[in-house]
């Protein structure tokens, strides 16, 4: 069952996340920037999948938020990591520019 789940979780929130943030680097000005971006996803699409591996609830909460548009994927992604650090914060910043 937890197979089916973690297959799930990649289905609508990992792609969706390497999806996303592709997108919306590719807009930004920094080529270092969208590597960040790629070795971000590299090492967080592993570990959110054995998150999503371990805990089927927060795997549920976070696959229904990311598909309903109620959680923005780029809060998936760790602080410890310093390329997603990079990129989360770039995305967060753009993200209050725009409102």
């Amino acid at each position: 069952m937890s197979d089916f789940i973690s297959y799930l979780f990649a289905i609508f929130v990992v792609t969706p996340l390497q999806a996303e943030l592709t997108d919306r680097l590719q807009g930004m000005p920094s080529a270092e920037l969208i590597q960040a971006g790629r070795a971000c996803i590299s090492a967080e699409g592993p570990r959110l999948l054995q998150m999503a591996h371990e805990n089927w609830g927060w795997a549920a909460a976070n696959a229904l938020g990311v598909s309903a548009g109620l959680v923005d994927p780029v809060t998936l992604l760790s602080t410890q990591n310093g390329h997603c650090g990079l990129v989360r914060n770039a995305l967060m910043n753009e993200a209050g520019e725009d409102a």
